[in-house]
């Protein structure tokens, strides 16, 4: 006896789950294509605020720029706040930091006999937007701001590091919060 070839009972079921899988596979594919990568995962650039650092206690990865005059500073500041790496510029003129010397040693009256605002620098202190390679980043500042006395990259991990191999750990302060400033 021969027998007729057995109908798909579920002709319509099987249609539908490969249907599925098909869609899923391009969802899937869409998605990867279109996932942010690192460079902009922290969302579209607008140009940085420059905002005094004073009441400000940044602890994100940064450049600090120190320069002999305000208004140097201030032209240093004035450029970065354009360039698209830059998500903040924190601003301290030589008063303001002469301040800043006296309340950090207010308890040693010998070093505050010495001081004078006019031996310390101004600085402009830039934290980057995104990830940004910042030897490399304040390399090329260096050629920018030749006026500069210094240009440090500030990579928070590496000195927390350090501090807790010289000091241990009791005494760190906790990792920095995404806003990138201690409040």
């Amino acid at each position: 006896m021969d027998e007729a070839p057995r109908a798909d009972p579920f002709p319509r079921r099987r249609f539908l789950l490969v249907a599925l899988a098909a869609i899923l596979v391009v969802a899937g594919t869409v998605v990867f294509l279109l996932w942010p990568d690192d460079d902009t995962a922290a969302g579209p650039w607008t140009p940085a605020p420059v905002l005094p650092i004073a009441g400000h206690d940044v602890c994100a990865d940064q450049i600090v720029i120190r320069v002999e005059s305000d208004a140097q500073m201030r032209r240093i500041a004035e450029v970065l706040h354009d360039d698209h790496r830059v998500g903040k510029v924190y601003t301290e003129t030589k008063d303001e930091a002469y301040q800043r010397f006296l309340k950090i040693f207010k308890d040693e009256p010998r070093l505050l006999a010495g001081a004078r605002p006019e031996a310390l620098p101004a600085s402009a202190t830039v934290v980057p937007f995104g990830q940004v390679d910042l030897r490399k980043w304040a390399v090329e500042l260096w050629s920018t701001f030749p006026e500069a006395s210094s240009i440090e990259p500030m990579i928070w991990a590496e000195i927390r590091a350090t501090q807790a191999a010289r000091y241990g750990t009791a005494d760190l302060r906790p990792p920095c919060p995404p806003s990138g400033e201690y409040h």
